[in-house]
């Protein structure tokens, strides 16, 4: 039971990770020069995560499961869950701003070669990536896992992963290509974020929360804490870092931490009186 459990989770990954490079391949052949011009991605990203919901309906359907079991229930409490997300993702990052700012640590100007079509082009690349990641790490594998090795280990291991992924995914990147530290914490601060966002998806049953979340988050960061050497443009605001913190970046770690720390108690709040409406005959294991 556990390995074909397994086998199952492991299986929807490699069908993930074909999805994508088939969106990359169909985007590269057929999109027009257009969908490119402002250097985000959003074309591969879209296609992917349409990808991927087909892949997630083919295995519910060969286990004739409904769209429940892998964290897709659409309705009122979903939109509800998912905008709780979205608030509070922008509001970690527009409070560790604040607090970085009044702490002296770095300020930010207005980043006046941003325009309209790289705001819309950068909320949909934004919008469809996150997508892409929470219906990978959050969705069916997690779920199909989470049965066959328990709750706690099945956060722990899909974390690992998406730790993983980031390195991967941006580990040749400028800031990071030297290896050491930066490396290393292109895989942790992800893996830190994986692990509230698991929490998110297995309390409350779907992956509204923690797809709001982490849109919420990466869409505000972008706009905020995007500088010169990372993968996307700069966004409404150019940070400039002061002259003591130049080459210090624990103190920008601490905060991530700090914040993730606040995120996750955020999550296990909003769960906690849900979980609480159950009737005492159902009790939930504490994540």
């Amino acid at each position: 039971m556990l390995l074909k459990t397994l086998g199952k989770a492991l299986g929807f990954l490699v069908l993930s990770v074909a999805s994508v490079v088939l969106a990359a391949m169909l985007v590269g052949m057929f999109a027009p020069a257009w969908a490119s011009r402002d250097g985000q991605p959003w074309p591969v990203m879209t296609v992917g995560a349409l990808l991927i919901l087909g892949v997630t309906a083919l295995c519910l359907r060969l286990e004739r499961r409904g769209w429940a079991t892998a964290g897709l229930r659409p309705g009122w409490a979903w939109l509800r869950q998912l905008a709780i997300g979205l608030c509070s993702g922008a509001a970690l990052v527009g409070g560790l701003a604040w607090l970085l700012m009044l702490g002296g640590v770095l300020y930010w100007q207005p980043n006046r070669p941003f325009t309209m079509a790289l705001m819309l082009s950068g909320t949909t690349y934004f919008v469809f990536a996150v997508l892409v990641e929470e219906l990978v790490f959050r969705g069916y594998a997690l779920r199909r896992l989470a049965e066959g090795i328990g709750k706690t280990k099945a956060i722990v291991v899909m974390a690992a992963l998406f730790g993983g992924y980031h390195v991967l995914s941006i580990g040749s990147s400028l800031s990071v290509k030297s290896g050491g530290s930066e490396l290393v914490w292109t895989a942790v601060g992800p893996l830190v974020g994986a692990i509230v966002f698991g929490v998110a998806a297995l309390r409350t049953g779907g992956i509204a929360l923690p797809l709001g979340l982490h849109l919420g988050w990466n869409w505000m960061q972008w706009q905020f804490f995007t500088f010169p050497g990372d993968d996307n443009p700069i966004g409404l605001w150019n940070p400039i870092v002061t002259a003591h913190y130049a080459d210090n970046p624990a103190v920008f770690r601490l905060g991530y931490l700090v914040a993730m720390t606040v995120a996750l108690l955020v999550v296990l709040a909003i769960t906690r009186k849900k979980q609480g409406l159950r009737a005492p005959t159902l009790r939930v294991a504490s994540l």
